[in-house]
């Protein structure tokens, strides 16, 4: 029984494809947990999906980045473009680039 009707599923592949070239983007250690997450946004101005990057490093320690697009639309370029301007906001806990499904 599917519970939540219609939600939209991530190619497995995509995410670990995602997840793989976030930990080398950001040099993460392996026992940081790097999730990919798919959201629909209903707010005005806000693109339908994004894409969000979250990385787990400790109790209480998550930072999180968004790309307006769907994760099969994200490239390497646009997660090496979120590292690069992450390092910018090192204090933010979310941040943006250009243009969300579900995956741990």
């Amino acid at each position: 029984m599917d519970l939540f009707g219609g939600r939209r599923r991530i190619d497995p592949d995509q995410a670990d494809r995602i997840k793989s070239w976030a930990r080398s983007a950001w040099s993460l250690p392996e026992e940081t947990t790097v999730m990919v997450t798919e959201l629909e946004c209903r707010e005005p101005g806000c693109p339908p999906i994004e894409t969000v990057i979250a990385f787990l490093e400790g109790p209480g320690k998550t930072t999180q980045f968004k790309v307006h697009k769907t994760t099969d639309e994200v490239t390497q370029q646009d997660v090496q473009a979120l590292a690069l301007d992450g390092e910018h906001h090192h204090d933010d806990r979310s941040h943006d680039v250009s243009e969300k499904r579900e995956t741990a």
